[in-house]
Formats: C-alpha cells, structure tokens, sequence
C-alpha cells in the first residue's frame, strides 16, 4: 500500500471520529501499535486542518478548549493558512482574532524572516489583498521601507517592528446584502468610540442575533466591520447553485496541498450553475458541510456568485414587504461601475468569426464618450491587473471586484509530523465532551443579476486542454482581458459556456498579421486565433454547449471521482493535441483523443509502436538508462542529424557528431534517437485523419503505404488526429512481411557462430547442380543469420527482402563519396572500410553458386525496379489523436469530420470499442518490448497507471523493433 494512501485512510478515520480501539488493524501497525502516537496524530491533524473542536475526534484526547483555539490560531498563522472563516463564532467572538489582525500576524511574520511574497500560498495572498490591500508590489515597498529604517545601529540589535509599516485598519471590503453580520467580541471601552446609530445595531445584534447585511444601513456595516465589532457570515444551503465567473485579481503564488485547498480546487473544476451544493457533495462524496464552507469562502473572496433559478411566490411576497435598507443603493451603483463594458472588436482574418451570428449580436458597441472613460478606467483601476491583481496603491481594493485569479492543481496532502515540540506536549489524558451543532443560516434573495440569460440545458461537450495553451494565452502578451480568462483556465481548470462568448470576444482582437516577424512568439498568435475556430466549430454540436477542460485539475479528482463528473456532464470529449500532461486513467465517456494512458514516457514508446506495425519510420534507438555510447550507432551512419526525446521536456535534434552528448541525458533516463536529416533537418509535414478519398490534396497520403498497414491496425475512420510525415533525404523501403509481435533474441554467442560456420562447411560439400538449374539453388542458413536485424554486423536503414545487397547498401552513396574537409577523417567515411571488411567477410561464407546469382547484374537490375515500386519519399514520424491547434488546414479538416460525421450516435459507440482494441494491441507490444522472447517471465508482465522505463536497449531497424547489441 502507497504511503499516499496510508495518510489518506488516517486521515479519513480522524474525520470519522474513529476511536483507537475501532482503527483498522493496518493502521494500528502503521501507528505502531501505540495509542499515543495517534492522539499526537489526531492532535496535529486537526490544529492543522482547522477542525472544531466539538463534535470532533480531538476533544477526547484534549481537554482545554479555549487552548486548543489559541494553538489553532498560532499554527494556522505559522502555517500561512487561511483565515478559519468556519470557526468565527470561537475565533473571532472568543477570542478577539479578526481576519484583520490575523493577516497582520502573516505578513508581519514574513517580514521579520525576509520571506518573499510567494511563500504565501494562493489562497491567502488573495485574502490578504482583500483584507489588507497588500499584494506583491506592496509587499516589495514594505520590505524597502524596512531596510530603509533599518540604521547601522540597530543592525546589531532589534530590527524595527513590521507592525509599525502595516495599515492600522482594514479597507471597505466587497459585502453583499444577503450575507450575515453577527456581533464580535466588544468591550466597554469599544462603546465610547462608537456612533449612536452604530451603538444601536449591537445592540440588536446582542438582544436579537444576526442580522441581514441588506436589512441595515449600508455605511455603518462598513464602519462597525472597519472597527473589529462585527464580522459576517455568508450562509450557503444545499439548495443553492452557484456560478464562477472568470476570475480576477487571482494571486498565483503556490498551492500549500493541505486538505481545504485540495477540496477547493476539487470544487473549482466539478461546479456549475445547474447543479445544487447538495449535488456536489454528493457527487464528490464529500462532506456536505465542508463544501458549503468551501463554497462560503468562494463567495467571499468574489471567486463565486450564487445563482437563483426559481423562486417561490411566497419568497417573492417576503422580499416586496421587507426591502433592502435604502441605502445599498450604493452598492448596486459600485456592482454596476464593476461590471465589464462591452468591447470594440477589430478586425480579424477568421472565416469562423465572420461567420457565427452568436458573435456578432453580442457586439454591442458603447458610445464613444463612456468608450474613453472606460479605457481611461482600464489603464488605471482594478479591471485589467497583473496575475497577482497588484497595484501601487493600498486603497485599490476598496472597490467591489466580483471575482479573481488561481494557480495549479495541488498536490497530495502529506502526514503531518507527530512529533511536534510545541503542539504534541499539548495532549491529555482522554475526556469526553458534548458536541456542539454549527448555526445553519437560511440565505436570503439576491438581486438580480446580467448573468441570467437562457439557460443551455442537457449534457456539453468537453475541450481537453493542458497547461501548455494558458501558457501561450498568458506569455504571449495577445490581449488585455484575455489574460483574466487564461487564469481562470489554469486555476479553476475549466471555463464553461457561459463564459465562452466573452472568451471569443477576446480572442477575436488577436490577429495573425500582429504575429509578422515575431519569431517564435508567433506560436501564441496562432495558437490563439486557431483555438477561436475550434471554439466556434464544436460549441454547437450539442444544445448544452462547450466545456473547457484543463487535463492536469481532473487529474487531482481519483479516478471514480472523475468519472462521476464526466458521465453526469458531458456526453463526449475532445482533446486538443499534442498533450503535454500525463493522463493517468482513460474517460469513461466517448473520447477523441489519445486511446493510452500516458506518462513520462509513452511519447517514445508510441513512435516505436506506430513505427513498429506499419514498418515505416526513420532508424530510431531507444535507449535504457545507464547506457553509454562510445561510438556513434551504425544504423545512423550517413545521418547527420538526429532527432532526440528524453524525459519531461521537449524533443530536440543535435549533429550526429554530438551524440556523445547523450550520454549526460542516459544518467537520468531513457532517451529515444532517431535519424533526421542526412545534411539539414528533414521537412515535417501534417495530415488530418479520417482521409477523404475524394479530396485530391489528400490522395496521394491516403494511398500511403504507412497510412495502409495504419489502417490494419488502427482506427482511424471513427477516431480524429493527425499523421506527421518526415523527409529525411533517405527513401524508406519499409518492410514486405510485417509482422506484429515483436521477438526479441540474445546477440549471437561465438559458441553459436561457430556451429553455423561448421554447418557452413558441410552445405560447400554439397554437389553443385546443373547450370540450367541455378535458380533451384536455395541460401545457406548462413545468410539468414547475416541478414536478421538484431544479429547483422551492419545495421541499415528500413528495407524489404532478403538480399544482402540491399542491407549493404548505402543511405547516401555521395555522402560516403565526399573526402574529409581540411584532413579531418569524417566518422562515416572511415566506416566505409569496416563495410568492405564485412561484405568481404560475407562473400567468402556464402557458396559459389549464391555468390553468382547475388553478382548477376540481371537480377540487380530487376530489384531496382522493384525497390522503386515500394520505396517512400516520406516516412512516418507520429500519429496523434485529437484535434491540433498549431496547424490551420489539419484543424479545419478535423473539426469538419467532427461536425459531419464522428459525433453521431453511432460513431460515438464505435468509438469506445475501438480504443479498448487499440489499446490492448499497444500494451501487447510493450509488454513484449520488455523481455527476450525465451524469458518465462515475460508472459508475467502486467501494466500498471504507468508505463515501464525500457529494460533493454531497442532498435528500430530493417521494418521492425528488435534488440540492439550496442554496434
């Protein structure tokens, strides 16, 4: 058992209340069979996670309630945790700790210990900007100020105190009106430095309990909050349904990995506004007050809106006779200077913009006077900020933002250390407590929102993307508010329907004439005005709309997880490819895109495959860790320029004389080597799949012989993708007899050699036959030796037959032609010796009348003719399922064959059954790429989530994959 899944069962069992005597027997000898160890781990676990203290585990092996608090607190500002909004009601009305002053410990700690900003996970960077107004910019002025009052005498004492440098009250904060105020912890000196009106609402607040935010006046809400009297609660119900807009003001610092933060981001990419808080806790199998709390907090920190449906007529008469307090006026004023003005759409050379009629009702254009004052607005306020919503100024946040930015997905949470100095000298002797029920409030109307529009029932269609596409939709500097979404993207991992036309807006004033002598940057351009088209093509295929998926934040879900989200939402994906991130599980859904589980290393592992099956494909080494080169491979001889993939990075191509390099790469993994280009790089070209016969541009790829033995073993008629193409220089013969399985064989042993020479001997005994009957004479088995690819003292390039002449032959005749530049020996003109040695070597083993048939230039000529037949110019390099965004032809045609054809009923079914197939035929091929094939314990392999680093060295040579024996 994983030690993730260890801490997981613990940590489950603490939430359960599980006592020690009712703990599984596994865990008990995990724990080491000793009680205490799991009340410290109890302990620890629950300061951490920031639990109650009634109703929990930990009240019976603690006994000091208010102490637990006080060290609740301490680890949590220690820890840079949240704020523990869940648990006010002690915190706050206890023991006098605001989300003001809490914040003020965070960042004064920070400062004492010269810590950067990006220590402070995601989460509570973007509270302390809300609360306190400082972000990355005023955190850098804060420690300049320090250093600047820092004088040579007190370098050797007391460093100034941080607080000093820190604001002395909280800013104006976004509240809205159907929150909660509830009374904090007042004093009798608080009371002098309050107003009558104010004095007042405590003191209803202390006879009647909380009260609606919008039942009171607007400013002295503000006012008491300002002053640590009160502090509000956001009531959320299972029946609610929220909305996440793109966010904004998003602080993208790091993820901390502790429980509430995975749960937020589980939340982040599994909600939507059809679905009610009890639904998600019940998908998510969660519990239902944990993800209320999550979704409070969204709510708070703008990241959430809650969204009405239906209202019951009863409401309605309630809502009529109790209005809201006059004077939130004022704040539906601040709501509606928040809100985004339409923008002017520039022009933009795509077909697809021109064409949908969604885009172009929705281009409302503002009149040119409120135009100015709204870009003025733009280049100055909150609207348009950095990632990390920074300004120069403390009194930014004081203006509502509706919603902000995050980061990537979390990782596992770790067992906290039980061991802890300070916290497990705590623990008690065991005592029994009552437990203590959570005030659930109902929550009351919201106003009406510009977000209700006409709802898109049904399931959706889901776009799989990876981090790479926020990358170019950030770096590339494309637009103003397309960085807004790019970060809800990556953080919230998803952007749904309801978002997308303000996304197209975006991305329409991204043209590629801004790309003109960019150089690579042009990359983003594209990738941007490429993904608009694919928007556009597929968000009508179904009634329920599109779905952006980012791949790495459903990896964070388990598996049946995952698989309950998907099902319940979308009756397809389409994936974006290539895909970068790792995809642990395949869909339980329909899904054009890669049909295997990938990771580190399965992008080598499928060329071989592709290369493997069809029998093209440049000569390709794939290499196990720890190997050396000493010399360069012979089947890369006339090659130039190799082709190299290694682990957790891009491919790259290095001159064939540097292949030393890779030997620095072979200390940390395996890397694949193929041949690509004799002089210069070989020339790439791209083909959509499914083919269209009758298209005259793809005629000649269709007809392929690559593209027809894929066929024989692929899918390519129901499935979507692309085929890569390589030009290297060298015709590629292929192979006449493919066979599937792969064999893999020992190198040949000189016990072995010697038994064939001997039998060698006794077939030159035989009788020469009859001139006329030379056709009759059959080859030694000498020659079959030779000629096998993983025995064959000269390795070559991909060719059919069984002529020796062929193996001999050269990629580049001239290439061998060409003397040495200034007396430098060349690597592959002095092989060509070791070549006449070894063809020398073969004629003398093989009999006269072989020799002869071999040497007749008859036949020669006969086979040249053939080999012209069968030879291909271009090679195949790759397959890749799913849709490109690099390539504007390849999408084009792909996203036509999706809307035409593969998303029909029928097609969708097909479409299942054939990836299983395909993926069993590629496990098969691995499994055998593992082993030689007289081990036993080959027939034993199983593939597990990942798959197997290589154990021997492979070769892709003469049509097939076969053992290399280090020549």
């Amino acid at each position: 058992m994983s030690s993730e899944k260890v801490v997981e069962d613990i940590a489950n069992c603490v939430r359960q209340n599980v006592p020690w005597h009712l703990l599984p027997v596994h865990l008990k000898q995990i724990l080491h069979s000793n009680q205490r160890d799991y009340e410290k781990y109890v302990f620890n676990y629950s300061l951490k996670n920031q639990l109650r203290f009634r109703g929990n585990l930990v009240a019976k092996v603690f006994r000091r309630e208010q102490r637990y608090y006080e060290l609740l607190v301490q680890k949590s500002i220690n820890t840079l945790c949240l704020f523990p909004y869940h648990l006010a009601d002690v915190v706050t009305k206890g023991l006098r700790v605001t989300p003001f002053n809490y914040y003020l410990d965070v960042l004064s700690q920070l400062l004492r210990n010269d810590k950067s900003y990006d220590t402070l996970p995601n989460f509570t960077a973007v509270d302390c900007l809300r609360v306190l107004g400082i972000g990355r910019n005023e955190y850098l002025s804060l420690i300049s100020e320090l250093k600047t009052h820092t004088t040579r005498a007190v370098l050797f004492t007391a460093k100034p105190n941080p607080l000093a440098f820190l604001p002395k009250f909280p800013l104006r904060i976004r509240i809205e009106p159907w929150w909660r105020i509830e009374v904090g912890f007042v004093l009798e000196s608080d009371i002098k430095f309050v107003t009558s009106s104010e004095r007042s609402l405590i003191d209803d607040l202390i006879d009647f309990g909380s009260q609606t935010a919008g039942k009171c006046d607007y400013n002295i809400v503000h006012s008491l909050y300002r002053k640590g009297l009160i502090y509000l609660d956001v009531p959320i119900s299972g029946e609610d349904r929220i909305c996440i807009p793109p966010l904004r003001n998003f602080v993208m610092n790091r993820v901390s990995g502790d429980y509430f933060e995975n749960l937020l981001y589980k939340i982040f990419v599994s909600a939507d506004e059809y679905m009610t808080i009890a639904e998600l806790a019940q998908m998510l199998q969660l519990d239902l007050d944990s993800v209320k709390h999550a979704i409070s907090l969204f709510c708070r920190l703008g990241f959430a809106q809650l969204k009405e449906l239906a209202v019951s007529e009863s409401l309605l008469a309630d809502c009529n006779k109790d209005k809201y307090h006059c004077s939130w006026d004022e704040f539906k004023k601040e709501q509606a200077l928040a809100k985004d003005v339409p923008q002017i759409t520039p022009l933009n050379y795509n077909n697809y913009t021109a064409s949908d009629p969604d885009i172009i009702i929705n281009q409302e254009k503002p009149k040119d006077m409120y135009k100015d004052k709204q870009k003025d607005k733009d280049s100055n306020s909150i609207g348009y900020l950095s990632s990390d919503g920074n300004t120069s100024e403390f009194s930014f946040a004081n203006m509502p933002m509706p919603s902000p930015q995050p980061n990537t997905s979390p990782p596992n949470t770790g067992m906290p250390s039980s061991d802890d100095p300070d916290l497990s000298s705590e623990v008690d002797d065991l005592s029994e407590s009552t437990t203590k029920q959570s005030i659930k409030e109902v929550s009351s109307l919201t106003p009406p929102s510009a977000s209700e529009q006409s709802s898109k029932t049904g399931k959706r269609v889901g776009f799989l993307f990876d981090s790479t596409l926020t990358a170019f939709l950030m770096m590339g500097n494309l637009s103003p508010g397309l960085k807004n979404h790019a970060v809800t993207m990556f953080e919230v991992g998803k952007l749904c329907e309801e978002s997308l036309d303000t996304f197209l807006n975006e991305l329409e004033k991204v043209s590629l004439l801004d790309a003109e002598g960019e150089g690579d940057v042009s990359r983003y351009f594209a990738h941007a005005v490429i993904l608009r088209s694919t928007i556009c093509s597929l968000r009508h295929l179904l009634p329920g709309g599109l779905d952006l998926l980012r791949l790495e934040c459903l990896e964070c879900l388990d598996q049946k997880t995952r698989d309950r989200v998907l099902e319940k939402k979308y009756k397809f994906i389409i994936s974006a490819t290539p895909l970068t991130a790792n995809l642990s599980h395949l869909f339980s859904v329909p899904f054009f895109g890669q049909f295997y589980s990938s990771c580190d290393s399965t992008h080598m592992w499928t060329k071989l495959f592709y290369n493997h099956v069809t029998g093209y494909g440049p000569p390709s080494l794939f290499l196990c860790r720890g190997t050396v080169l000493k010399a360069l491979p012979r089947l890369f001889l006339g090659y130039g320029k190799l082709l190299v993939y290694i682990l957790h990075s891009d491919s790259y191509i290095i001159n064939s004389e540097n292949f030393r390099n890779l030997n620095d790469q072979l200390k940390n993994g395996c890397v694949l080597v193929q041949g690509y280009g004799i002089r210069t790089p070989g020339e790439l070209r791209y083909e959509a799949f499914p083919f269209v016969k009758t298209d005259p541009r793809q005629c000649k790829w269709s007809t392929h012989k690559a593209v027809l033995k894929l066929e024989e073993h692929l899918d390519l008629e129901y499935h979507c993708g692309y085929i890569t193409f390589l030009n290297t220089g060298v015709p590629d013969i292929g192979c006449e007899i493919c066979d599937v399985d792969v064999h893999l064989k020992h190198a040949r042993s000189k016990v072995k050699t010697d038994k064939v020479k001997n039998n060698l001997n006794q077939t030159e005994k035989v009788p020469k036959k009859p001139k006329g009957k030379i056709d009759e004479v059959t080859m030694p088995d000498i020659t079959k030796e030779l000629m096998s690819p993983d025995n064959t003292e000269l390795t070559s390039f991909s060719r059919p037959g069984n002529s020796p002449q062929r193996n001999l032959k050269s990629p580049d005749e001239n290439y061998f032609a060409n003397s040495p530049q200034n007396n430098e020996h060349s690597a592959v003109y002095t092989m060509a010796e070791n070549c006449n040695e070894l063809l020398a070597s073969v004629k003398s083993e093989l009999n006269h009348a072989a020799v002869e048939e071999l040497l007749n230039p008859e036949p020669i000529a006969n086979c040249e003719v053939n080999v012209s037949d069968i030879t291909e110019e271009w090679t195949l390099l790759d397959v890749n399922f799913g849709v490109p965004l690099f390539d504007v032809d390849c999408n084009t045609r792909i996203c036509e064959q999706i809307v035409r054809k593969l998303c029909s009923e029928e097609n969708l079914k097909k479409l299942i059954i054939s990836s299983e197939q395909m993926s069993e035929k590629f496990y098969k091929f691995v499994k055998q790429c593992l082993y030689f094939e007289d081990e036993p314990s080959g027939e034993l392999v199983k593939i597990g989530k990942n798959l197997p680093h290589p154990r021997l060295n492979l070769a892709f040579e003469n049509g097939k994959v076969c053992y290399w024996n280090g020549r």
